[in-house]
């Protein structure tokens, strides 16, 4: 769901999202305060890297656990994995300049990418933006279409 920042910011500080945030990380409403100003962070995390949109969107994506099977589902193996309570949050607002730029709380370089050319950049190998440009070329592959956005990220998934 796309709102404007503001609307965001208020909903936020006025517990409107309290329920759904309680669901998502296994607490009471009451108890929502730190998670809504993550996802102001978040909100204010944009605005200050890539400047004002008219709309963005805020998403979750939950950290995991292998329980048993640690590496193997992507070796065509089976793993029992687990979502747990920590996750990555991002903002995300379109841009209208064809270019995907993602930057993370706490790194100090924006993943930039150019939708016009989908083809693998060796200068980008290992890098997240390498990831970026295969998702969007298998998007346009598979008949889809992509289009420019700003994200601003941050989570508290422990790394390693």
């Amino acid at each position: 769901m796309m709102k404007s920042i503001p609307v965001w910011k208020q909903e936020l500080s006025d517990g409107v999202h309290a329920a759904r945030l309680a669901s998502l990380y296994c607490c009471s409403p009451a108890e929502t305060a730190s998670e809504a100003a993550r996802y102001t962070a978040v909100l204010d995390g944009l605005e200050k890297t890539f400047g004002s949109h008219a709309e963005a969107g805020l998403y979750s994506a939950p950290g995991r656990t292998e329980i048993g099977g640690n590496h193997t589902d992507h070796n065509n193996g089976v793993v029992i994995a687990a979502a747990v309570n920590l996750d990555i949050i991002a903002v995300v607002a379109k841009n209208d300049e064809n270019v995907v730029r993602v930057i993370s709380h706490g790194f100090g370089k924006i993943d930039d990418v150019n939708l016009r050319d989908l083809t693998p950049q060796p200068v980008e190998a290992e890098h997240s933006a390498s990831l970026i440009r295969g998702v969007a070329a298998g998007i346009v592959k598979d008949g889809g279409k992509v289009g420019g956005f700003d994200c601003y990220t941050t989570s508290n998934v422990l790394r390693g």
